[in-house]
């Protein structure tokens, strides 16, 4: 059974704005996403981590105007939208740990992107006959083994038997 037109134009109207509190929660959500090795708890703790260590750079006259200083409890109601105001120097401070945690994802996507073009480089010699180049063998036999780093990795080399 579906919804007829008129209900559906209700339902969309119900839709709330966007709050300050929702506004916070999906920048800190955003900026510190939940994945494999980050759970939510890792995630809050992470965030209050990067909070405080603002907050202990903030001349201590900016701290006193302030109405209350960061707790974990205060980060995990706002990562719930549990919360019913969000200051302005709230917002000021998850925007700025954002832009912190973007330029460090940002640092480590351009790292592994190097990394990645090297071992592309090392193959594209290695298909080409250059196999004598040191650099394309360190590339090439990565977490591989029988590659002759060792004399345990030529032991373990299975293509020619354990062993032998």
């Amino acid at each position: 059974m579906g919804k007829s037109a008129k209900s559906l134009a209700i339902s969309a109207k119900g839709v709330p704005a966007m709050t300050d509190a929702h506004y916070a929660a999906d920048l800190m959500q955003e900026a510190f996403p939940i994945r494999a090795g980050r759970n939510v708890t890792s995630a809050i703790g992470e965030i209050f981590v990067a909070l405080k260590r603002r907050e202990r750079q903030l001349p201590t006259e900016m701290l006193r105007d302030r109405p209350r200083q960061w707790t974990e409890r205060r980060v995990k109601a706002l990562w719930k939208h549990e919360a019913r105001r969000v200051d302005h120097c709230e917002i000021q401070d998850l925007t700025a740990i954002a832009v912190e945690e973007a330029r460090r994802e940002r640092q480590h996507l351009k790292a592994r992107e190097e990394r990645l073009a090297a071992i592309l480089a090392a193959a594209e010699a290695g298909e080409h006959g250059d196999w004598g180049n040191e650099e394309s063998r360190s590339v090439r036999g990565m977490d591989m083994p029988g590659v002759g780093f060792t004399e345990a990795d030529e032991r373990a080399d299975q293509s020619r038997g354990w062993g032998r």
